[in-house]
């Protein structure tokens, strides 16, 4: 047998793969494991979408939700008419939202540009389209968006250009202006990838909301997710949005039954339960306050996020850091993951999680 099976794909074979480093613990004796690796909600799940899940779950022997029409309406009403059914690409996680858009929109040769530290499955999902990445880095040490870097980096072969904002793992953001900028600037091929999943966190006057560009017309596609403030994560449900004419086109890239039953009803609830989307917040707002004091208190270097999570320097090997905390019964997720070394990203939790944090790292790294 030949060392490559003749049916494999050249830009596969060459694709990095995509791997966590996820680290394990040496030992098991916690009383409580707090995890603030993720960016999850740990306040939960809306109490709304677990009474629907439960509710679902005694009808998963038969097949539901053929294909995404009814979750288009849904979404539609959601955003009250400002955005029709069509212009929604809903998928099994946002991951597979930029899988469909890489798939439909990436043709092997094709330039995509990002911007590192980011959301590390980008490289890996544009190159098994064949796709080529353009890494224009955020400019250090504010982590601030290099638009002009951004915009000098496009050529005839670029296809999307990747946001991330705000940003993961920086927590930091590009401005209103910044954007309008940069989509001025995007020749008329070109598509803004526009990734916000952190936005409902976002306390910053000028942050610019994927909506409004498409609602006028801009070649963007806003990203969404139903794992961070609606605490689904492990239910995997995503969606995208973008003008009527790129939506019909992605809508194409379709395979049935793709969100299951259970998830799709749980999102259904979710949307409606406003009551825990704003209890999320303040749990956020709160907590992040109250570690950009203690980093303060302790000379610890941050970087103010709008996310919720916050980027810190580690005092000692990052890497160390997070096993040693592990060993303790805290997660947490080392910047090497992004391109960040020396870095740490900590999921804002509630005051308990918070605080054993603190103890911990105090511990530890002080």
């Amino acid at each position: 047998m030949s060392k490559h099976h003749p049916l494999f794909k050249e830009h596969i074979e060459k694709a990095t793969r995509f791997q966590l480093r996820k680290p394990t613990p040496n030992k098991s004796n916690w009383n409580k494991f707090y995890k603030l690796s993720s960016n999850e909600n740990l306040m939960g799940p809306s109490p709304l979408a677990l009474k629907a899940a439960r509710e679902a779950i005694e009808g998963v022997h038969e097949y539901d939700f053929y294909d995404d029409f009814q979750f288009q309406d849904v979404l539609e009403e959601y955003y009250k008419g400002e955005l029709k059914s069509g212009q929604f690409i809903t998928a099994n996680s946002g991951v597979e939202v930029l899988e469909i858009i890489c798939r439909g929109l990436v043709s092997p040769g094709d330039e995509c540009i990002i911007s590192s530290p980011t959301f590390s499955p980008y490289k890996n999902i544009i190159e098994l389209e064949g796709g080529v990445v353009k890494d224009i880095r955020l400019k250090e040490p504010d982590y601030s968006w290099d638009i002009d870097g951004i915009i000098n980096a496009i050529t005839d072969k670029t296809a999307l250009v990747f946001v991330t904002n705000p940003n993961n793992p920086t927590g930091t953001y590009a401005s209103k202006a910044e954007i309008d900028r940069l989509i001025d600037a995007l020749p008329e091929k070109v598509i803004l990838v526009y990734d916000e999943v952190y936005y409902h966190f976002v306390d910053a006057d000028d942050f610019p909301y994927a909506i409004d560009y498409v609602k006028a017309g801009k070649p963007v596609i806003g990203l969404h997710t139903f794992s961070k403030i609606y605490g689904l994560a492990g239910l995997r449900v995503g969606y995208g949005f973008t003008t009527p004419e790129i939506g019909e086109y992605l809508n194409k890239i379709f395979r049935p039954f793709r969100i299951d039953t259970v998830s799709t009803v749980s999102a259904y609830a979710a949307l409606k339960d406003v009551e825990h989307v704003k209890k999320s917040q303040e749990m956020v707002w709160a907590g992040k306050r109250w570690l950009y004091k203690k980093f303060e208190e302790a000379g610890i270097k941050y970087w103010p996020t709008q996310g919720n999570f916050v980027l810190f320097e580690s005092p000692i090997p990052s890497l160390d850091l997070t096993m040693k905390m592990l060993d303790e019964g805290v997660m947490i997720r080392p910047g090497e993951n992004f391109g960040a070394a020396g870095k740490i990203r900590l999921t804002v939790g509630n005051q308990e999680a918070n605080e054993r944090f603190w103890e911990v790292f105090k511990a530890i790294a002080l």
